[in-house]
């Protein structure tokens, strides 16, 4: 009998939750602008994160990490992405490998790198797409000649999240001799054989930096495989940044609708605060019910990440969906209530509008969500 999905967070959850929310307004408020404007370092501010112990939260206590449930993690992004989505982005990347290593790594990988990821001193980048692969990977180009005394990878990757601040890639390649998908876990600090290079400017998210890696005969040193059925990976792999931007998405959300419910609690016109029109009323109770149910499918697609796993992939794409949806809608909404104080550069609205458009698009579109949900009813 399949064990019932708690939609309510317990006792010590909520108050992870607060412990959250305090760290979130003390330290990643007052540097969310100049993280998106690059003028605090991503890197520092993520190996301050690792110091943290918010790196490692769902990596066993064996490896320094806290031995937290997936879900405790979810709750950690809503927090920080209530103030700077782009850290979202990011985040997915890094706990992508973490989640990879942690499922498929052997113990030496695990022992090796689960400590520098929990720490911050690693950070991690998952390396899928390229000029003609994107969702459709089995288009992949890089290959990994394994024939070899010494193997090696060769090719390019686009958009990868946190390629030049990652110390340790996950990478997905071709068997030079069979065509056969693998991944392979490669340390970036060589910098002939791992060229990286800056991608294109983007709409938003911009803390996150997306860019271009090269292989260039990249040795392969033995162990370096992730053992396993590739597609199975890489499939688990994207599942945990969808939930992760699912969580990044609410975040965002939340933090517009606060903005908005404040300005229309004291912005005044006609004799009255703008919130006694039913007008801004009507956009603010949409607001807060679409925000609160896209919030629920999230947490039970991270829910569904420890209990229930045969179900993280419907939860995962449908929680994607909405909640980017819901960003997308609602992000707009608040600039609407809040006027022309919510268009300036320098409002949290404006910058939220940016990402929200970011968050159907990042690791799958809204199209391709539709079509994994289809394929998980069977029709």
């Amino acid at each position: 009998m399949r064990c019932p999905v708690n939609t309510f967070l317990s006792s010590s959850q909520e108050a992870l939750k607060e412990q959250y929310e305090k760290y979130a307004a003390e330290e990643i408020q007052p540097a969310a602008q100049d993280l998106e404007q690059g003028k605090t370092s991503l890197k520092e501010f993520l190996q301050k994160l690792g110091q943290t112990g918010f790196l490692g939260l769902t990596i066993a206590k064996e490896y320094g990490g806290a031995s937290g449930t997936f879900l405790e993690q979810s709750l950690f992004v809503e927090a920080a992405c209530e103030y700077e989505a782009g850290l979202g982005l990011s985040l997915s990347a890094h706990f992508q490998v973490v989640e990879l290593i942690k499922r498929y790594g052997d113990d030496r990988q695990k022992s090796r790198y689960l400590p520098l990821l929990a720490r911050g001193e690693a950070v991690g980048a998952f390396c899928l797409n390229e000029e003609k692969a994107g969702s459709d990977y089995s288009l992949i180009e890089t290959v990994a000649s394994t024939k070899q005394e010494s193997p090696k990878l060769n090719g390019k990757k686009l958009w990868v999240v946190n390629g030049k601040i990652a110390t340790l890639l996950v990478v997905a390649a071709k068997d030079e001799e069979t065509g056969k998908l693998s991944l392979w876990l490669v340390d970036s600090g060589d910098s002939k054989a791992v060229k990286v290079t800056a991608g294109a400017k983007k709409l938003g998210l911009r803390s996150a930096s997306t860019d271009e890696i090269e292989f260039v005969d990249t040795k392969l040193p033995e162990g370096s495989r992730l053992e396993g059925d590739a597609k199975e990976q890489i499939e688990f792999a994207l599942d945990v940044a969808k939930t992760i931007l699912a969580m990044a998405s609410i975040g965002m959300s939340q933090g517009a609708m606060k903005l908005a419910v404040e300005h229309a609690k004291t912005r005044q016109q006609f004799g009255k605060n703008i919130g006694a029109f039913q007008g801004i009323q009507w956009k603010l109770a949409d607001m807060s019910a679409d925000v609160s149910a896209a919030r629920m499918l999230a947490l039970r697609a991270a829910w569904a990440f420890d209990d229930s796993k045969e179900e993280f992939r419907k939860f995962a794409a449908m929680a994607k969906l909405l909640s980017s949806k819901a960003a997308r809608l609602h992000t707009g909404e608040a600039i609407q209530v809040m006027g022309a104080s919510g268009i300036v550069e320098d409002s949290p609205t404006e910058r939220f509008y940016r990402d929200a458009k970011m968050m159907e698009i990042c690791q799958g579109t809204s199209e391709l969500q539709k079509v994994i949900i289809a394929e998980e009813l069977k029709v």
